[in-house]
Parts: C-alpha cells; sequence; structure tokens
C-alpha cells in the first residue's frame, strides 16, 4: 500500500509548503550538548588534545639528554709506583639543523590533527543522536497512530453490534468487526514494544536528551527549505567546513610532515662532550672537547622509504574521502528537496483518505455501504495517515541532517566560540 501511496504522491499536483520549525522536532540545544560532551568517544578525542599538546612540548624540548661520566683508576708504573687518574665528562647529542624547526612543526600538526579528530567525533556523535532520535520519533509516532486507529475500529465495532442486535447486520459482520478490533489492538501492542526499545536505546546513549513528540507530527505540514538555496548551494555549505575533508587532509599533512622529518635522520645527530681530568695524582690536568658522529646505515634509509610511502597513502586517501563527501553532500541535500516535495503530496493523500473513510462509515451507519468497503476505507486511511506522517518525520530529519552538516545547529565550534 506505501508503494501505490509513493506513485499517488509522485503524480499528485503539489501543495503549496508551508515552512515549519524544525526547533518543535528537535530535543532542546543544552540537552543535547551536555549529552554529546559526556560521551565516550567524545571524551577520548578531548583527552587525545591534550596528549597532543603534552606531544608538542615533548618534540620541542627534543629526544636529546645531558649525559655525565665519570671515571676513576689507578696507575702503577713499572717501577711500582701507583697514582691516581680521575675524569669527568659532560655530553650531550645535538639535532642537527633544520630537525628542531621540523619538530615544532610536527608537533603543531599534531595538535591540529587531534582538534580536527575531536571536531570529527563530535559530528559523528551528532549524526547518531540525530538519528536515533528520529528513529525513535517515527515508532512513537506510528504506535500513536495505531491506538487512535484502534480505538476508532472500537467505536466501529460498537455501530455492528448495535446494527446486529437491531436485526439490520448479520453476526457474521460483528465476527469480522472483533477480529479487525483485535488485529489492531494487537499491532499496536507490538507498536508500542517497539517505541519502548526505541526510547530506552535512545536514553541510554544519549543521556539528559528527553523523548518528546512534536505537538504539530499529527497534522502533517509541508516542511519547505530551511535554507534558501538550491541542492548545489546546500552542497557546497556542507562542503565549505567539512570535518572529514578536514581530517582527512591533516592526515596528509601530519604524514608528510613525518616522512621529511624522517628523511632528516638518514644523518644521525652528533655528539658534543666537554672533558675534564686529573692524572697522576692531579700532578697532570687536562681539558678537552669530543665530537662524535654515527655513521648512517640501511635502517635509516628504510625508514625514510616508509615513511615517504605512508605519506603518499594518507595524500591519496584524503582524495579519496574528498570524492565520497561530496557524493554525500550531494545526496544529503538531494533527500532535503525530495522530502519536502513529497510531503506536501503525501498529506492531500492521507486527507483524502481520511475524508473517504469517514464518508464510508456514514453510510455504513445509514446501511448504504458493506462492513468490508468501512473496514478497507478504514485500514487505506490509517495507512495514507502513516504515510503522510512518516513523510513528515523524513522530511523533518532531512532538513536537520542538512542544517547538521552546514554547521548551523549542534556546531562544536559554535559551541567553543559560546565558551561552552
Amino acid at each position: 500500500m506505501r508503494a501505490t501511496l509513493l506513485l499517488m504522491a509522485m503524480v499528485a499536483m503539489p501543495a503549496a509548503a508551508q515552512a515549519m520549525d524544525l526547533s518543535g522536532a528537535l530535543p532542546p540545544e543544552q540537552a543535547v550538548r551536555q549529552s554529546l560532551s559526556s560521551l565516550p568517544s567524545v571524551s577520548a578525542a578531548r583527552a587525545m588534545i591534550e596528549a597532543e599538546q603534552a606531544n608538542n612540548r615533548r618534540l620541542l624540548a627534543g629526544p636529546h639528554e645531558w649525559t655525565v661520566r665519570a671515571m676513576a683508576q689507578r696507575r702503577t708504573d713499572s717501577i711500582g709506583q701507583r697514582t691516581l687518574d680521575k675524569h669527568i665528562a659532560l655530553e650531550r647529542p645535538l639535532r642537527a639543523p633544520g630537525k628542531a624547526g621540523r619538530d615544532a612543526a610536527l608537533g603543531e600538526a599534531g595538535i591540529a590533527l587531534a582538534q580536527a579528530r575531536m571536531a570529527d567525533t563530535w559530528h559523528e556523535a551528532a549524526r547518531g543522536l540525530l538519528k536515533s532520535w528520529f528513529g525513535w520519533m517515527r515508532e512513537a509516532r506510528t504506535a500513536q497512530r495505531l491506538q487512535e486507529h484502534a480505538q476508532v475500529l472500537q467505536q466501529q465495532l460498537g455501530i455492528v453490534q448495535r446494527r446486529v442486535k437491531a436485526g439490520d447486520a448479520p453476526r457474521l459482520e460483528q465476527m469480522l468487526a472483533e477480529t479487525e478490533s483485535q488485529r489492531a489492538v494487537v499491532a499496536q501492542a507490538q507498536a508500542a514494544a517497539r517505541a519502548a526499545r526505541a526510547e530506552a536505546d535512545l536514553r541510554k546513549r544519549y543521556p539528559g536528551v528527553v523523548p518528546l513528540l512534536p505537538a504539530s507530527l499529527s497534522a502533517a505540514q509541508p516542511v519547505a527549505p530551511i535554507i534558501p538555496g538550491s541542492v548545489r548551494d546546500w552542497q557546497a555549505g556542507i562542503l565549505e567546513h567539512n570535518h572529514e575533508i578536514e581530517l582527512a587532509q591533516l592526515e596528509a599533512t601530519y604524514s608528510k610532515l613525518t616522512a621529511q622529518r624522517v628523511a632528516l635522520d638518514r644523518h644521525g645527530d652528533p655528539t658534543v662532550g666537554l672533558h675534564y681530568g686529573q692524572e697522576r695524582d692531579s700532578q697532570e690536568r687536562m681539558v678537552g672537547v669530543t665530537v662524535s658522529m654515527p655513521f648512517a646505515g640501511a635502517s635509516r634509509s628504510a625508514s625514510a622509504d616508509a615513511a615517504m610511502a605512508r605519506a603518499q597513502a594518507a595524500a591519496e586517501k584524503a582524495r579519496e574521502v574528498s570524492i565520497n563527501v561530496e557524493n554525500d553532500a550531494a545526496q544529503v541535500a538531494m533527500q532535503a528537496q525530495s522530502a519536502s516535495a513529497l510531503l506536501a503530496q503525501f498529506g492531500e493523500i492521507a486527507r483524502q483518505a481520511q475524508a473517504n473513510a469517514a464518508l464510508v462509515s456514514k453510510a455504513y451507519g445509514l446501511g448504504e455501504a458493506t462492513l468490508n468497503d468501512t473496514l478497507l476505507a478504514r485500514r487505506q486511511s490509517l495507512e495514507a495517515q502513516s504515510a503522510a506522517e512518516q513523510a513528515q518525520v523524513d522530511a523533518l530529519e532531512a532538513h536537520a541532517r542538512l542544517l547538521l552538516d552546514m554547521h548551523k545547529i549542534w556546531s562544536l565550534r559554535e559551541h567553543h566560540a559560546e565558551g561552552g
């Protein structure tokens, strides 16, 4: 039946759309931010920023440390005279030219990368909340609609019982009405169980977000485009500050900087030392400077080659991510556009089916229609109403997803700007 309604909607004349405020269909902003902030994935991403800040300090300080060497030895000459020799040295490797600058750049890139991962994690968590929210809304409204349908069928059963008692209808019609009423009760119970599970899952995953159906949902009001523009404009808005693209590009940049830094390690760092010694019971004193340089081996060269290959792989991955995100952005924009167009048409079909069900029910009360026709009209009205309401939820979700991906709602950057 839903497929039939969809076909009817595609050929029906579009109705005039009226803008619907999304704020009434979404959970409160503050509750969303508090819930997202407390998610383990977001907390882990926040901790990684602190880790990269510490790593940046480590890179600025450098890997090398001072080393103190002390030595004492007893010397015996050929005639048996013994003397004491003492030596002390202070040594430290020094980063070769260019390495300190690369380490500083690598540390800053690591912080930027962690921040981008935090933003992407936040955005993905917000997408998950949005999906769970509207998934619950669909189940809750379906259960509500089936409950209303069961109540209508109970009223219809009362009409049939009165007609049977008056001798205007056969006993078989009462049995048919009772069966239909029982089926509606069972269907409502199943829908209520699904809605309860969806609500429990939403509350568990996102504490503080209280499920609440919008009052206007039953009216199936069309949702006009929240942001003026075309699909191409919306797609450009999604891509303007896209976290996935930004993250992939920063990962490629980080891999490139890492490869450049590893390439500098093809040549080792020199070690400079200052030495002081006393020999023959301090009869002789010595002061000296030492410089040592390790020879580069095959391991250093192989590490540099591997780092360059990883950098190339990260660059190719960034290109792939950019292509995929552009496609996803187009899908999100087109979904928002098509959802709005179909919603008005589904609403008109629902109103027509509801009016037809009321007319057939009245005709049955007057003995001018059969019970089968009445029940069929009721089922068609239920399906049309459900389809219209589900189309409204689809439109609300599509536009909310559009706003989310364009950073118009629940934005992490906006949250930071507010001091949150």
